[in-house]
């Protein structure tokens, strides 16, 4: 029968790990990144974790057994997790990010499409610079 078909993307999650985001907030990063592999179609393979805070952790492919280590704890700059991200063969389709907002951002839009997920903050209003 006829139907309509995809190709799913490939999908690069940067995940901030900085000092000021919390380990239950890390532990919610980690069930988007597997709702994130149910949206594509289950294909694990076509989804990649870039852990940051200022300085970028290597690309983890879900594919691999274990666990993905959330490394970092120091300041913040996700520029560097755009710039792991984009620099993985093959290229990601979209990079997804989750952080607390408190992060340098690219000068330049990225050369894909990007989602950024903000963990919910108490308190006052992020620096939106």
């Amino acid at each position: 029968l006829p139907s309509l078909r995809r190709t799913p993307p490939r999908v690069a999650v940067v995940i901030d790990t900085s000092g000021s985001v919390a380990d239950a907030e890390l532990g919610s990063a980690l069930l988007e990144v597997a709702a994130i592999s149910r949206a594509v179609g289950g294909r694990r393979d076509l989804v990649s974790v870039v852990p940051c805070d200022a300085a970028a952790d290597r690309v983890h492919r879900m594919c691999r057994a274990g666990g993905i280590p959330l490394t970092g704890g120091g300041g913040t700059d996700l520029r560097a997790g755009f710039t792991r991200a984009l620099s993985a063969r093959p290229r990601p389709d979209v990079i997804v990010v989750l952080t607390d907002g408190q992060t340098p951002w690219p000068h330049r839009r990225p050369p894909c499409r990007t989602v950024v997920g903000l963990f919910p903050r108490q308190g006052g209003p992020l620096d939106e610079d």
